[in-house]
């Protein structure tokens, strides 16, 4: 294939003793007078103010992760969802206006579609698609997922990884403590117990393993000794993990392959590079699909690669037809850094 190239004190009891003593006016030649003794007024000792015991203050954590630009999730088009049977694709906007036979209709439906301009005539509004124009009322727009993964801006000993779906942490005895978000980068932390089945996200902050997706810093095994730049998915936990002169620099969600169209393990590399790509299911395939300009598309196996994927916001489980779907954030960061290193080695792992 050709190819085209584009993260307090103590409250000191001031203990002011005042003692007012009053002294009267004398007269010129006094007459003696026995003089009462002044009974002794108790004064206090001075007492030792204790000393003030320092406040913990916590140490701000040295930051290990940015999050990624979102400029890198600027998409080119607008895209919409075309599921109306009778939906007509004009051939030119004028024949769209005259509501002429001039059209065909898309080959599948439900059709995923980019639009690429956008006409107002008589009241009526027409999307232009890279072939063709469509009455807008027969186009649901939506917009792609915002999710992007992390840059990695120092190494880490613990895990850390990606909450899956909106919890809850509990402690020990299994009292909630506070909501997590779906996306929200959480890391594991050391524990004053253990608790099976759960993530220590605090000293006694608990998650639902279910419901995280973690990782480490750590080179995998299946890398061997002398590869220092790759991209390793992992299918097990639906997370890529992208490395640079052997130290890990991102990493993010991914959605790969469900069944019957499982992505397979291996050891491979990127081919080619395509800005854009037209995405239709094969005439052999099991699978129904039509959806135009996908972004960033890298092939490393045949007609299999890593790609933007515009339409569902579901990464972190398997939902594609056997490629490694990437948010379009996640898919532009990619497709630069392996332009950078031309056939950069990728590894695909079933995991455990």
């Amino acid at each position: 294939m050709a190819r085209i190239r584009i993260p307090g004190g103590v409250p000191l009891l001031f203990c002011v003793l005042f003692l007012f003593l009053t002294a009267c006016a004398a007269e010129a030649t006094p007459t003696p007078q026995a003089v009462a003794s002044a009974t002794p007024t108790w004064t206090a000792s001075p007492t030792a103010s204790p000393s003030v015991t320092p406040t913990a203050t916590s140490t701000p954590e040295p930051t290990w992760y940015q999050p990624l630009d979102e400029s890198y999730g600027r998409m080119a088009y607008r895209y919409g969802l075309v599921e109306d049977p009778d939906a007509r694709r004009y051939a030119t906007l004028e024949d769209a206006l005259a509501n002429n036979g001039n059209f065909d209709r898309l080959p599948i439906l439900p059709a995923y579609v980019a639009i690429m301009g956008e006409e107002t005539r008589d009241g009526q509004t027409f999307y232009q698609f890279n072939y063709g124009w469509m009455e807008s009322s027969k186009v649901k727009l939506f917009e792609p997922s915002t999710f992007r993964g992390i840059l990695l801006t120092r190494e880490v000993a613990f895990r850390f990884g990606w909450v899956l779906e909106d919890t809850t942490s509990v402690n020990a005895e299994g009292t909630p403590i506070q909501n997590y978000r779906r996306y929200q980068v959480v890391h594991e932390v050391p524990a004053v117990t253990e608790k099976p089945g759960f993530i220590a996200v605090g000293a006694d902050e608990w998650i639902p393993m279910d419901k995280v997706a973690v990782t480490d810093t750590s080179m995998p095994e299946d890398a061997g000794a002398y590869t220092c730049h790759f991209i390793h998915v992992d299918l097990s936990t639906q997370v890529m993990r992208v490395y640079h002169d052997c130290r890990l620099v991102f990493a993010t969600l991914v959605s790969s392959g469900r069944e019957p169209a499982w992505t397979f393990p291996g050891r491979f590399s990127i081919q080619t590079w395509y800005p854009f790509m037209l995405l239709t299911a094969p005439s052999w395939s099991t699978s129904v699909y039509y959806q135009e300009a996908v972004p960033d598309f890298m092939t490393y196996y045949g007609d299999l690669g890593f790609h933007g994927a515009y339409w569902h916001d579901d990464f972190g489980k398997p939902v594609s037809h056997g490629c490694i779907n990437l948010s379009p954030g996640d898919a532009r960061w990619l497709y630069t850094w392996t332009e950078e290193w031309m056939g950069a080695t990728v590894i695909i792992s079933a995991g455990e």
